[in-house]
């Protein structure tokens, strides 16, 4: 039924077209048909119309549904159509039959009407097209779209807009899970994972202290390369000397418990200030390391060397 409400659409437009050539030129129907024509082959050049759901029909979807007895229009006179073919279905005297504008056509029914219409407009007979258009099928101003508007109309940019929009609700949907998260304390905490190593790290504003399992994390990492992994958050947020930590961490050695810390930071950086995260996910500093050591394989020596082979 859309379908056919399309093909009435095409052809109203090319009526409504010619119409306005005769009434510019002041003369009939037969004395424009050049332009009919070429109203015509611009229409027929336009591409296949989508009709998947996607958006909120526009005034095209609306008009050729309504025309048509499809289900995209929703519109008054379409309920009323229905209204009217159910009641000359059931024998109701009280419905007229529909009729052209001349009353030489009667129909009983607007399929009836909108098949007529469509073998006229297909044998030429223009006269007859219109005279069933305009008492059969009358088209408000309001209802019927712009021939420029018809004709610049592309199915695709609509469907392009809906993604446009469906994927600015997601980024926003995403954008409203990254929020400041406090414990009653006014603390962010973070948890930081590598290797066999868990580090629980609490952040709150301060001189920059930071203590690790109860010792300052001077003396808890000798080694200089552990303590640049625990202050690389900072440095990337520009950060470093503005807050307050304390560390737990279990499991683990040295390198492992160091870069455990670092992601617990970075994560209670995030938390503490949600603007932190784009600096922080793009040093990579809240991305997980899955890297563990792999396991012995039965038979093996280790997890993949084997024993020394002998042949004899």
């Amino acid at each position: 039924m859309l379908r056919n409400g399309m093909k009435a659409l095409q052809r109203v437009a090319a009526l409504q077209w010619c119409r306005e050539a005769c009434a510019a030129s002041g003369g009939g129907i037969t004395a424009n048909l050049p332009s009919l024509a070429v109203a015509m082959q611009q229409l027929a050049l336009q591409q296949q119309l989508s009709w998947a759901s996607n958006s909120q029909p526009s005034g095209c979807r609306q008009f050729a549904a309504s025309a048509g007895g499809g289900g995209d229009g929703g519109s008054d006179s379409q309920q009323q159509h229905a209204a009217d073919a159910a009641a000359l279905s059931e024998g109701n005297d009280a419905v007229q039959q529909l009729a052209s504008e001349s009353g030489q056509l009667v129909f009983k029914d607007y399929e009836e009407s909108l098949e007529a219409w469509g073998k006229a407009m297909d044998e030429g007979d223009w006269g007859t097209a219109w005279d069933i258009f305009e008492g059969v099928l009358p088209v408000e101003t309001d209802q019927f779209p712009d021939l420029q508007e018809l004709l610049a109309w592309d199915p695709d940019e609509e469907a392009k807009e809906y993604r446009r929009l469906r994927e600015a609700r997601v980024k926003e949907m995403h954008a409203a899970r990254w929020v400041r998260r406090l414990d009653p304390s006014g603390r962010a905490l973070g948890v930081g994972k590598r290797k066999t190593s868990v580090a629980l790290v609490w952040l709150k504003e301060g001189s920059g202290h930071m203590m690790i399992n109860r010792r300052p994390y001077d003396s808890y990492f000798p080694d200089m390369l552990r303590r640049n992994d625990l202050l690389a958050p900072f440095l990337v947020t520009g950060t470093l000397g503005r807050f307050d930590i304390m560390v737990r961490v279990t499991g683990g050695g040295q390198t492992g418990q160091s870069q455990a810390v670092r992601h617990g930071i970075a994560r209670a950086l995030q938390n503490w200030e949600p603007a932190m995260r784009p600096p922080l996910k793009v040093a990579g500093l809240l991305t997980r390391d899955s890297r563990i050591v792999e396991r012995k394989k039965p038979g093996l020596k280790k997890a993949r060397k084997a024993f020394q082979w002998v042949k004899r």
